[in-house]
């Protein structure tokens, strides 16, 4: 679920601040309440998604990325707008304490004035930001959060609307045996070897000594084909087959990228139904009751709700002018 306050401080420390001076007169691609918002600081935040998506994700992702992150950032014009519309203020010494934190966090100054020159920041400019994000979750703290009660139906309506992520899923003690194909190797021919393994493992073979003797992966040897306790997701490549076969027995020839497997399964645990009563282990490894995690996701959901309202208020009672047809 979409956390606003996270995507606004996110936003904050990927483009340049209001404050900094461009070297060059830049583009407006849109004002909000005569406020410009320009080129470069969509530039700042796309490039960066750019760079770290690669260079494979498609068109079509990308375009839609640009309009995320356009409306992000003109939303997060409107909340500071609005913050100091309402006489929100933040204190230098808050702002410090922040800022030490944030060094404290990292390793050090030494290694936080390294990330800022890498980011191509200045500790002002830092400091501005850290300014504008508590500006920011100051104001949706009193216009949005302050009121928002979950009571125990909203959290039961949640457990039942996602009782499928309260689970604890199947596992299984996995084997394989990998045969590949291409490089020189049609995949005819590995099919017909993988086929003659299953053969020979029908007739007596030891799976583990098929594997030593056959397998084509690095630790083949060593391990025996060992994959340990795996869960549903844990391989994609091989999707549900490892949870269609039963204890002892082995599957036929799995075609994966690459070549082929042969799978063993070699012990089973069956999954939970967790209730509400129930403890789980979040991804910090910290026990909390489904119940909280129910509350929590039903907040949000409240919350989402309540801040899409706000930002449609405001929206409303200000001008604002996008330039760039692609962001219409």
């Amino acid at each position: 679920m979409k956390n606003y306050v996270v995507v606004f401080l996110a936003l904050l420390g990927l483009f340049q601040p209001a404050g900094a001076v461009p070297e060059v007169i830049d583009k407006v691609i849109a004002t909000v309440n005569e406020e410009m918002l320009s080129l470069s600081e969509f530039n700042a935040v796309f490039v960066k998604f750019a760079m770290r998506a690669g260079i494979n994700v498609p068109q079509e992702e990308l375009k839609k990325a640009r309009k995320e992150i356009f409306n992000q950032l003109l939303e997060n014009k409107l909340l500071l707008q609005e913050a100091r519309n309402r006489n929100i203020e933040v204190g230098k010494r808050e702002i410090e304490n922040a800022v030490e934190n944030a060094k404290k966090s990292i390793g050090g100054a030494g290694v936080f004035a390294e990330q800022l020159k890498k980011e191509g920041l200045t500790e002002p400019e830092y400091r501005e930001m850290i300014k504008d994000s508590m500006l920011a979750q100051r104001l949706i703290a009193e216009a949005v959060r302050k009121d928002i009660k979950v009571e125990i139906k909203d959290y039961q309506g949640v457990y039942e609307k996602n009782i499928g992520k309260f689970r604890e899923e199947d596992k299984v003690e996995l084997y394989y045996i990998f045969i590949k194909s291409g490089a020189g190797i049609s995949e005819t021919d590995a099919l017909k070897k993988t086929e003659n393994i299953i053969k020979e493992l029908k007739d007596g073979l030891a799976f583990e000594a098929a594997a030593k003797k056959y397998s084509e992966t690095a630790t083949a040897k060593e391990d025996g084909g060992a994959l340990g306790t795996i869960k549903p997701g844990d391989m994609p490549s091989l999707g549900m087959e490892p949870f269609k076969i039963n204890i002892g027995d082995i599957s036929g020839a799995v075609k994966i990228p690459g070549g082929f497997c042969i799978l063993k399964v070699t012990g089973k645990t069956a999954g939970k139904q967790y209730s509400l009563a129930d403890e789980i282990t979040d991804k910090d490894g910290k026990k909390i009751s489904v119940r909280e995690v129910a509350q929590r996701m039903a907040l949000e959901e409240k919350f989402k709700v309540k801040y899409d309202e706000f930002i449609k208020k405001i929206k409303e009672k200000s001008v604002i002018n996008i330039k760039l047809e692609e962001f219409k």
